[in-house]
């Protein structure tokens, strides 16, 4: 029995001396329940709050921590609750004298055989009176302990940023570096005001959560933190990228002594990444749609080849067919000439079947120089508009009464540059064959506007042009009908009823008028013929 007094004896003793020493360095012990509430008598608190048993109870005490504090405080707790570990930080309480007063805390948690947190301990010191004065802080580095000034320039020669806390995480070194980076310097910021002073954001703009930044984990928790990416938003506006790691310092003997982090400027590389990826990302796009702009380039360019062979093909057989039809021709005016004192009904019959043949021949002739270019041209400053409103009259008595004709003439069009003849003749060959494309009726519109073509088009010079569309409601065509509409001979027609030399005839005055000719069409829907034709230039004109 009196063993057990003796050993009372001597931790009460213990005890006394802790409280003492305590009491000289303005320092406390509290114990917490697991979810951080007094259920236990505090006479320190008491002492220094002035609260009383039944105002501090429970969750009371926080009464007594600054309004600006206490939700930063509850945050990190839970957060070191659910991480079941210990956290230090910093808040002002209110004394009984009304005043407020900076504490620093250390809260370690009780862990029972379970896991589970039994009770918190948590170690105040007043720190109000303890501003450290940067001349005369002793800074650890690699083991070493140097002198401020000499640490200093050793830290400004770094060409990343540095930044340095103490055990509480109050900031207490920025290098020149660090300060270029966020182009301010602030000392002694406590981890729940890094973001504000610094103004420091996620990697997607939001504020960053205080506790949360790399220097706040290291310095408060212990852990080390690599590669981290944030944003700085500094004074004059201006926003970088950093990267940085951040880890705890310890002495000699392992005991934490703060914490430091190093950053530099990852803008331009962050930038140049997300630019790399973004072409990694579409490279398979691009080059697809390259390799589909590639072949039909070369689709256009083998139908231009082939329509050029044809054209030339042609142009030398219609060439020489005309020469023999200018014999044949010259034969039957001698034949007229010779035989026209004979009475013979039959050969008077014979010879008018022979020179119609002969003109359907030579006008076959000439659509086939039309498609192969060699028709001869007049062209003259036409006004177009006019033009189609000329032949409209005509045009409505061929097409029939069962198809409605209208017309869509942009004023603003000014004389264009063609053989006004055949231009009448194309635009007829163009509402016989929507006529051909309706027989149950329809629409028909002529269409124009002023137009001009830059260095894109494949088949026009760049300039001003007029667009002259023709547009049916008519049976249309599919892709590949499209693909040889401008073909010699090609027709869908009925035998008999077709040369297939119509749109062959138009796609050759387009080229040798310096234009072109598109078709745009849909099955059971109809069709579009647009004509481009050049516009015509005053040379004399200033």
């Amino acid at each position: 029995m009196a063993d057990l007094s003796a050993e009372a004896t001597l931790e009460t003793g213990r005890t006394a001396s802790l409280r003492r020493l305590l009491a000289e360095v303005q320092a406390f012990i509290c114990r917490f329940t697991a979810d951080s509430a007094f259920d236990e008598v505090q006479p320190d608190w008491t002492g220094l709050t002035g609260q009383s048993r039944t105002q501090y109870g429970g969750h009371g005490w926080m009464d007594a921590i600054h309004p600006d504090d206490i939700e930063t405080t509850k945050r990190e707790w839970t957060t070191a609750r659910q991480s079941r570990m210990q956290f230090i930080r910093t808040h002002r309480i209110r004394d009984r004298g009304g005043e407020w007063r900076r504490f620093a805390v250390k809260c370690v948690p009780q862990i029972d055989d379970d896991g589970e947190i039994r009770s918190w301990t948590a170690l105040h010191a007043d720190i109000t009176d303890l501003r450290p004065n940067s001349r005369e802080k002793v800074i650890p580095l690699e083991g070493a302990t140097l002198p401020p000034l000499e640490y200093s320039a050793i830290m400004d020669q770094l060409g990343e940023g540095v930044i340095v806390t103490d055990a509480l995480g109050q900031i207490v070194f920025v290098n020149d570096a660090a300060v270029k980076l966020h182009g301010v310097k602030s000392l002694y910021v406590d981890p729940e005001n890094y973001t504000a002073t610094y103004q420091l954001f996620t990697v997607d703009g939001a504020p960053y959560p205080p506790l949360e930044l790399p220097l706040a984990r290291a310095v408060l928790r212990g852990e080390v933190v690599h590669d981290a990416r944030w944003r700085i938003r500094r004074p004059d506006g201006t926003e970088i990228l950093a990267i940085g790691t951040a880890q705890p310092i310890y002495d000699s003997e392992g005991n934490q002594q703060g914490g430091v982090l190093t950053l530099h400027d990852d803008t331009a590389r962050h930038a140049a990444e997300e630019q790399l990826e973004l072409l990694n990302e579409t490279l398979e796009t691009r080059v697809n749609e390259a390799l589909d702009e590639r072949a039909l380039v070369e689709e256009a360019l083998l139908q231009a080849q082939k329509m050029e062979a044809v054209g030339q093909l042609t142009g030398g057989i219609a060439h020489d067919f005309n020469n023999l039809l200018t014999v044949i021709s010259g034969s039957i005016q001698l034949l007229e000439m010779r035989l026209g004192q004979i009475e013979d009904e039959k050969v008077a019959r014979h010879l008018d079947h022979i020179g119609a043949a002969a003109k359907r021949a030579a006008a076959l002739t000439q659509r086939l120089l039309a498609f192969s270019r060699r028709q001869s041209l007049t062209p003259q400053p036409t006004d177009l508009n006019a033009l189609i409103s000329d032949i409209g009259v005509m045009i409505q008595r061929t097409i029939g009464e069962n198809i409605v004709l209208a017309a869509d003439l942009d004023e603003s069009i000014g004389p264009i540059f063609v053989d006004s003849h055949q231009l009448e003749n194309v635009l007829l060959n163009l509402a016989l064959n929507a006529r051909d494309a309706m027989p149950a009726g329809g629409q028909l519109w002529f269409r124009t506007e002023a137009t001009t073509i830059g260095a894109h088009h494949s088949d026009l010079m760049p300039g001003d042009y007029a667009a002259i569309s023709v547009i049916d409601t008519g049976t249309g065509m599919d892709e590949e009908t499209i693909g040889r509409a401008f073909e010699p001979f090609f027709t869908t027609k009925e035998v008999g009823k077709g040369t297939g030399l119509g749109l062959s005839m138009i796609y050759g005055f387009a080229k040798q008028s310096g234009g072109h000719v598109e078709i745009a069409s849909e099955p059971d829907v109809g069709t579009t013929i647009k004509l481009y034709l050049p516009a015509h230039r005053d040379e004399g004109r200033a």
